[in-house]
């Protein structure tokens, strides 16, 4: 084939008029004017990490603009892959692919590059750069056929180079993902890790003497870093999954456990069913399950007879139920009851006779009270049970994303390098910063099976406005009950960013310099309805996803009492002129009172429009919480923000109808 043949561009026949560029209407090549035009568009700077030089694999490379391409839809860029390629067009690396927040949820990404695939030579290498981190991402291009050729280290940041020739990559696309890790293959290849470091250790030890004492010392100390590390990789990993087999825990941990601690204890381990993997964390399920045990194993001990140690392990629907009953000594009645809060008088307290009862509040801690059961009869038995969610792959692989985002927000926002002059500079951290609180909502939302979600927001509100301590925070969160505790260290550490980014630009800038930019940020919650508290004479507004607060809320926060303010409420992508935004007042008193107060509206509209709000875009009024006015602001007529901000006083009564005398003064909304 010759260097520049044709055919070697063109796809396989297989699938190949799928992938023609008329099928596509949105996608077409990327141009020189297109990257002027990325460089000025905070939406698709956000994103971007620090990744490798295109030129590290191959010093010939090229922007390929054959190859490289925009997602365009309505005149608006919303995603892009940026290639570069060897002369020969053979090697293509996928140097950059970012989409806008508004395009999210809509494929772009993955359609970009299966578009790529299809339109270079079948035995085509695509290659791209993945931080490290990013587990996820990691096993989302393995599964596509990615194979990880190297390890480059740039910036203090590692790298994997992954590649995968073109042809694969559609097979494999086509085909979707492949297997998944378990937990004890993980967990056998860092058993072996471990027992190959310590004999390393073992080997160094012995070698010491007194010539080599210092070199030796500091070849230990590598080691022993080794060690934790391979220790900490897996712990991370294990985290990652949150899949944890108990079947395999109990055999890989807890018989082991026993027969070192007593041999002669007799272990009868029941399964009733196929039992599947439960949520949480490994680390903390085997060391609460541990804790039981030992305390199992004391209770026998002291009971001084033979010893007998159950375990029955069995699923109903979607529990898997764990029970572990010894022939011990048992627990006095009084100290089964519950106390204050819920959990038994023993726990806390050492079921040994002495030390601090660490090991019953970690058990507690890890499964929470409501999934535990404790029954004894002293001088006979103690049984333990433990009722647990089974994992799914779907949840599994929720969480893993959710530590991918989080990974990229806390790495790319590790330093603030804002000056505060380019406008264009300004609105990317503003984005990005808002994009961050988006994100911790999700967050906040995982706290909801067992907690009000919306004191959770208060507590985190109260923090980034400057009401509340760190420490305070970390105390009042560690409180709450959760399935997973590092969803609780990703919200304390978001929020922690978040509150040191706010704060840096309420130094740089004062309010009125960005409110525009920030108010209309809040429209990449495209799947939210999004609720805010605005004073319609500064433009000052705080908001949030409408499940997490009321507006009432807000009111504390903001310099002007409750009846100088205005609800209001959005969803979806401010510019929309189609989607219309409500707004509204907590009281009526009068009808001087009624005027006075859509006078407030008029004044929001018109901040509104200083936002940056399109002046065809209509306001919808809310329902007045309290109105005991003969009249009432009409609910069912709306109208656009160019006419509510010059509609004459005299006019404001064609907005307003008669009130109902028999739901005069009742509550309509909150």
């Amino acid at each position: 084939m010759k260097e520049n043949d044709p055919t070697a561009q063109t796809p396989e026949t297989d699938g190949a008029d799928q992938w023609r560029a008329e099928n596509f209407p949105y996608i077409r090549r990327l141009t020189p004017e297109d990257e002027r035009t990325i460089a000025q568009l905070p939406l698709l700077n956000i994103d971007s990490l620090l990744i490798p030089s295109p030129y590290i694999i191959d010093k010939t490379l090229d922007v390929d603009y054959e190859h490289s391409l925009v997602w365009e839809e309505r005149g608006e860029l919303l995603g892009y892959i940026l290639v570069y390629a060897t002369p020969d067009r053979k090697k293509f690396h996928v140097y950059r692919q970012v989409t806008s927040p508004f395009g999210r949820g809509k494929g772009i990404g993955t359609t970009l590059a299966r578009y790529l695939a299809h339109n270079v030579a079948v035995d085509s290498q695509i290659y791209l750069y993945v931080w490290d981190k990013l587990i996820s991402s990691i096993d989302f291009f393995k599964s596509k056929g990615f194979r990880t050729e190297e390890v480059v280290v740039y910036r203090r940041m590692k790298f994997l180079l992954m590649s995968v020739t073109a042809g694969t990559l559609r097979e494999r696309v086509a085909q979707g993902g492949g297997r998944e890790v378990s937990i004890v293959e993980e967990l056998s290849r860092v058993r072996h890790d471990v027992k190959k470091s310590l004999k390393v250790l073992l080997d160094l030890a012995a070698m010491m003497s007194v010539d080599n004492f210092n070199k030796v010392a500091e070849s230990i100390n590598r080691e022993t870093a080794t060690l934790l590390n391979i220790l900490n990789m897996y712990e991370d990993k294990v985290h990652l999954s949150h899949k944890v087999s108990l079947k395999e825990l109990i055999t890989d941990r807890i018989i082991p456990f026993v027969e070192a601690v007593d041999s002669s204890c007799e272990v009868r381990l029941i399964l009733k069913s196929k039992i599947e993997p439960v949520s949480g964390s490994y680390l903390s399920c085997s060391r609460a399950l541990l804790n039981i045990v030992s305390n199992a194993l004391d209770a026998i001990k002291a009971a001084q007879r033979p010893g007998l140690l159950e375990l029955v392990l069995e699923q109903r629907d979607d529990e898997v139920i764990l029970s572990v009953t010894d022939n011990g000594i048992g627990i006095a009645p009084e100290r089964l009851e519950p106390g204050v809060d819920l959990v038994p008088l023993f726990v806390g307290k050492s079921t040994k006779g002495h030390g601090e009862g660490i090991g019953t509040r970690q058990v507690y801690s890890t499964f929470g009270a409501d999934r535990i059961t404790v029954e004894s009869r002293q001088g006979e038995f103690t049984r333990w049970t433990v009722r647990l969610l089974r994992s799914t792959t779907k949840e599994s692989a929720h969480l893993a994303e959710l530590f991918t985002r989080y990974a990229r927000f806390m790495k790319s926002t590790q330093k603030i390098e804002l000056t505060g002059k380019d406008r264009g500079e300004l609105t990317s951290f503003i984005w990005q910063l808002t994009q961050m609180e988006i994100f911790s909502y999700d967050l906040v939302y995982h706290f909801s099976r067992y907690n009000n979600v919306r004191d959770i927001f208060q507590n985190v509100l109260l923090y980034r406005l400057g009401g509340k301590s760190f420490d305070s925070l970390k105390a009042d969160l560690a409180k709450c009950r959760i399935d997973n505790r590092s969803i609780m260290a990703w919200l304390l550490g978001m929020t922690r960013r978040i509150g040191r980014n706010e704060s840096y630009l309420k130094q740089l800038a004062p309010f009125q310099a960005y409110k525009d930019i920030l108010f209309q940020s809040y429209g990449q919650a495209t799947d939210r309805t999004m609720i805010f508290t605005l004073d319609p004479f500064s433009g000052e507004f705080l908001c949030t996803d409408r499940k997490l607060a009321e507006h009432l809320d807000f009111v504390p926060y903001l310099p002007r009492g409750r009846d100088e303010l205005l609800r209001g409420e959005l969803i979806g992508d401010v510019r929309n002129v189609s989607s219309p935004i409500y707004l509204g007042v907590w009281s009526v008193k009068c009808l001087d009172d009624l005027r006075q107060k859509f006078g407030l509206i008029q004044r929001g509209a018109r901040q509104l429009l200083e936002m940056g709000l399109d002046r065809e875009k209509r306001i919808a009024f809310y329902n007045t919480t309290y109105n005991s006015c003969e009249k009432e602001i009409d609910t069912l007529k709306t109208v656009t923000l160019g006419e509510m901000a010059a509609l004459p006083e005299s006019e404001f009564d064609r907005f307003f109808r008669s009130t109902d005398e028999e739901m005069g003064g009742v509550v309509l909304a909150t």
